[in-house]
């Protein structure tokens, strides 16, 4: 079993920043994720977890919790990454949040992926996550002045 632990090393926060590298599709800049972890030093709503196998991060998640649009206290997943050699690790992280959820007493956990709903549901339905709502959006081209 590998040992989930929250960190506020500056190191670690790189070599999560390093993992956007290995996810597919990822949008989310190392940047602006690094500067959600470092907002987690300052603040109690925001926590950087991370696992290691030897010295090779294996897996993390960066969550927040927070009220959702419609006022109930949730844990938002805002990244994690799960090495895929690793594939037990993945329920490890999913029971880890849960218990994490209980703790801060939040009413559910909700994250966003691009991902397709079907491939979410396939990986963690299992674990009764289920697809409730999409986002649709239109991009917006920003005009130059």
């Amino acid at each position: 079993m590998n040992k989930i632990h929250l960190t506020l090393n500056t190191v670690d926060f790189l070599k999560v920043c390093d993992k956007l590298k290995e996810t597919k599709d990822c949008k989310l800049k190392e940047s602006r994720l690094y500067g959600y972890m470092v907002a987690g030093q300052f603040n109690d709503r925001i926590f950087t977890y991370v696992s290691y196998d030897k010295d090779k991060m294996n897996g993390c998640a960066i969550l927040t919790i927070q009220n959702d649009i419609i006022g109930d206290l949730t844990l938002f997943v805002i990244y994690m990454f799960i090495d895929r050699h690793y594939p037990k690790l993945s329920v490890e992280y999913v029971n880890f949040i849960e218990q994490k959820a209980k703790e801060l007493k939040a009413e559910k956990i909700s994250f966003t992926t691009h991902r397709k709903p079907k491939a979410v549901e396939r990986k963690y339905g299992k674990f009764g996550y289920k697809h409730r709502c999409s986002v649709i959006e239109k991009i917006m081209i920003k005009e130059v002045i």
